[in-house]
């Protein structure tokens, strides 16, 4: 038999395309079409799959692996015929396919097998099943799986030798005379699959000549010398999708459920994205062609064991195709020890889990608990994202949680990590809260460690916060979320923070606790306030006024009616919020918390303000500014500076302003708050523009925009979008300045705040007439004006009715020009300000002077 190969250098790029079908995302599919059978032993690998989705990278890398060295060398004719010679010895001889069960690892070996028989690259290719994992069947030892082999080669059974070190022998040897008797002398590939240890391997390494090893295993293999090994991980989601479709197209091509993008996601998300249980899935989708995809998806959600719920419906495949099934063989590989410590740390509630949480778990020392975690992260039974850090798929978690035969204290050890995760976080929580010279616990030698933890700890925490209630563990169950409310809040993580507050004020009202239900109602409005749901923000603080109130918890009602305070100032009810939170400063009279007795004042000072009371709002601040600095709460400091900044500016001081400005950019740095930073350089470019130093300000709100960006907080960047684009016009950029309005107008809808979306739009008004657009101009006022209407602001609407009267104006429509601005002065008028009052009164006058015509000016 002869044979030409035009290969290129790079082995991983000369699959052809008749094996590899690049479609969608480049080469999303492979399309594997398996060889014509050859009537001899020699050629005995099984069929590969139909279809290989998402494995494009893994199989070049093995494929680059297995292409034979004369191959990778054959266009190099010239090269030194020795060296030439010496090269079939070099090279990865073994390559090693470790993943979990299902993952995956068979099909990918048998479809590298079946591209390397089309490129003819051995003279035989011999597979033997060595049945590590195969459920219900002992697994195949060294010399019978030698035996599998010398028959394949056509060794006559009686000339197979006992003992494995002589059939290993005689297997190497096979191996050479097999590469002797092909004309081409090319080497031979086996495929070794489902290997439970490397003592099953070892004695079928294949030696000298170029021959090539592949074998999957759901462990590493990691003792085997020299050997090349390859992780296979569970699918993308992309490629998930793709797999359920092409599941179905080849069934039934025109299956209109391949097209069902959401629901196949869904139920790919169910399926953790493991290729067995998607064509388990599939399988079931099959077999119903009513049954549509989301259907099935939530049939798995509801189910009291996923795993239990994914097993082949076609009863002839065997426990191959039952999930379970193959999850128990990895078990049953693992001693008593790791088989304890694998249910119990992957039944644990969360994604992750630390070293020490999980010797407090496990009750073993910490040492000798990583050795067994990396046992079983070898073994594939336990991810590790990051160090010290341990994890399960989601349907191992299932199956642990779901073992029919669990730790008999489980119970008891889950509690021991349900205790130690409150008693730290309460811990973390007091050094992140302390005051300077105030004694905190050891366990964190300053606010940065306590950080750096939650951070380590965040989803395991909010998901142990969680999981309490149904544990029966009230203390957690209460206490945790408590704990970690001023860490998410900083954090901005409000939706876990939602959903551990709800669970906590949950399970405090079951069991009577109304002080702690208070204080899970008072964090709850805190965080509805940030978010902008106000109206359930009032509700719930109105629930934890009410609750201190019959509690008598003088410093938990305070703080209530502090918060309430602050929420009715967002919806504009300001007469209600200052007294709500002037009732909170008489409550304070009675307390010695000078840090919420500055929170108190620094926010009634930013209602006064709203209502333009200056020096009181002022004076307010400045109280809250000596507050913070005698008790060196850093953070309330810089928050009030900005506040305090903000009033200066409005009543045109504006040295005074910029100094206090930039003195909380300065301090929100030094404190890491990122969003407190961005409200900070948002205000001082404010102040910029205001005093003319228009390159400045831009910079500034430039820079605020940018860090909102990044936290993705829509609210904070239409701020700065708006002053940014005021700033832009004054600076004579009117298109950039459109678009900045127009920006900062549509992100204030999308996040509700009506009286944001009337300030941008009475900007973007103003600026579009400048630009020459006086009808779109009039639209973006009138639109503003409605707003302002809507929210009650009569000093806004004031100053939008002598905007529309200007740019009536402008326009020629003296009578409209005039309307709007004496209705403007009834509105200054109405709300005390007696020299924006007078002011339109001067325009009013210079309007009557002006010959009125149909046409612009």
């Amino acid at each position: 038999m002869t044979h030409t190969s035009n290969t290129p250098k790079d082995p991983a790029s000369s699959i052809d395309q008749r094996w590899i079908n690049a479609g969608r995302d480049v080469i999303g599919q492979q399309v594997i079409h398996p060889p014509q059978p050859i009537p001899s032993a020699l050629h005995t690998l099984p069929p590969p799959p139909a279809t290989l989705v998402g494995r494009v990278e893994p199989l070049k890398e093995l494929l680059s692996e297995l292409v034979p060295v004369s191959e990778m060398h054959r266009s190099f004719r010239g090269a030194n015929e020795t060296q030439e010679e010496n090269s079939s010895s070099v090279g990865v001889v073994v390559s090693a396919l470790a993943g979990m069960g299902g993952v995956g690892k068979s099909a990918l070996a048998l479809a590298a097998g079946a591209i390397a028989h089309s490129k003819r690259w051995f003279c035989a290719e011999l597979f033997v099943d060595l049945r590590g994992y195969t459920p219900g069947v002992e697994p195949l030892s060294a010399d019978t799986a030698l035996d599998v082999l010398l028959r394949q080669m056509g060794v006559d059974p009686e000339d197979i030798p006992l003992g494995v070190e002589e059939r290993a022998s005689f297997y190497r040897s096979g191996l050479e005379s097999l590469s002797e008797a092909d004309e081409q002398g090319r080497p031979v590939l086996v495929v070794a699959d489902n290997a439970s240890s490397a003592s099953q391997i070892r004695p079928l390494l294949p030696g000298s000549g170029g021959h090539k090893l592949v074998a999957t295993s759901r462990s590493g293999l990691h003792s085997l010398a020299g050997a090349r090994h390859l992780d296979l991980d569970v699918l993308d989601f992309k490629a998930a999708i793709e797999l359920l479709a092409s599941d179905l197209t080849t069934h039934s091509p025109e299956d209109p459920r391949a097209k069902d993008e959401a629901g196949l996601g869904l139920l790919a998300s169910l399926c953790g994205l493991l290729p067995l249980a998607l064509e388990i899935a599939a399988a079931y989708l099959k077999r119903n062609p009513k049954l549509a995809p989301a259907r099935l998806a939530e049939r798995l959600e509801r189910a009291v064991s996923r795993v239990d719920k994914l097993k082949d419906p076609d009863r002839d495949t065997g426990q191959a195709r039952v999930l379970r099934a193959v999850f128990d063989t990895s078990l049953s590989r693992l001693d008593q020890i790791e088989a304890r410590v694998f249910l119990l740390v992957a039944s644990t509630p969360g994604p992750t889990l630390g070293t020490a949480a999980a010797a407090i778990l496990t009750g073993l020392p910490s040492e000798e608990v990583e050795e067994v975690l990396e046992t079983l992260a070898s073994a594939h039974l336990l991810t590790q994202p990051a160090p010290g850090r341990w994890g399960a798929h989601d349907l191992l978690a299932d199956y642990a949680r779901h073992h029919s035969h669990p730790p008999k204290d489980r119970e008891q050890a889950l509690g021991r990590v349900l205790n130690h995760y409150t008693a730290t976080t309460g811990a973390a929580n007091d050094c992140l809260e302390a005051l300077p010279g105030q004694l905190v616990s050891d366990l964190f030698s300053d606010s940065d460690a306590a950080l750096a933890w939650f951070d380590a700890e965040r989803t395991a925490l909010v998901s142990a916060a969680l999981a309490a209630p149904d544990l029966g563990h009230i203390d957690a169950a209460i206490n945790l979320p408590l704990h970690l409310a001023e860490y998410l809040s900083r954090e901005r993580r409000f939706e876990d923070l939602e959903r551990i507050l709800r669970s906590a004020q949950a399970t405090a009202r079951t069991t009577g606790d109304h002080t702690q239900e208070g204080r899970a109602w008072n964090y709850l409005g805190m965080t509805l306030r940030q978010v902008r749901r106000f109206d359930e923000a009032i509700h719930a603080l109105t629930h934890a006024r009410d609750l201190h109130q019959q509690t008598g918890h003088i410093l938990g009602e305070a703080a209530a009616w502090t918060n309430l305070g602050t929420a009715l100032a967002q919806v504009r009810r300001f007469d209600e919020a200052i007294l709500a939170l002037t009732r909170a400063l008489e409550l304070h009279e009675h307390t010695s918390a000078q840090v919420d007795e500055a929170a108190t004042w620094n926010n009634l000072g930013t209602a006064l303000r709203q209502v333009r009371r200056f020096d009181e709002s002022i004076k307010a601040h400045t109280r809250a500014l000596n507050l913070y600095q005698l008790t060196g709460q850093t953070l309330g400091e810089a928050a009030v500076w900005t506040n305090l900044g903000t009033a200066l500016r409005q009543v045109h001081r504006f040295d005074e302003a910029i100094h206090a400005l930039t003195r909380a950019c300065d301090l929100q740095q030094q404190t890491s708050d990122a969003h407190g930073e961005a409200q900070a350089w948002t205000n001082l470019g404010t102040a910029l523009r205001e005093m003319g130093r228009f390159n400045e300000a831009i910079d500034a709100l430039t820079h605020a925009r940018e860090v909102f960006d990044k936290l993705g907080a829509a609210h904070g960047k239409a701020a700065a979008w708006t002053n940014l684009g005021i700033a832009l016009a004054q600076v004579d950029k009117p298109t950039e300045a459109i678009h900045a309005l127009t920006r900062a107008r549509d992100l204030y809808h999308r996040t509700g705040d009506v009286h944001g979306e009337a300030q941008a739009g009475a900007n973007l008004g103003m600026v579009l007439a400048q630009a020459g657009k006086p009808t779109d101009a009039v639209q973006a006022l009138d639109r503003a004006r409605e707003d302002f209407n809507r929210t009650g602001d009569i000093h806004g609407e004031a100053q939008l009715w002598k905007n529309l009267g200007q740019v009536l104006l402008w326009l020629g429509q003296r009578a409209g020009a005039g309307r709007a601005v004496q209705r403007a002065v009834e509105l200054f008028e109405e709300s005390g300000d007696v020299r924006e009052a007078a002011l339109g009164r001067d325009l009013l006058m210079r309007i009557q002077e002006v010959p009125e015509t149909d046409d612009p000016t």
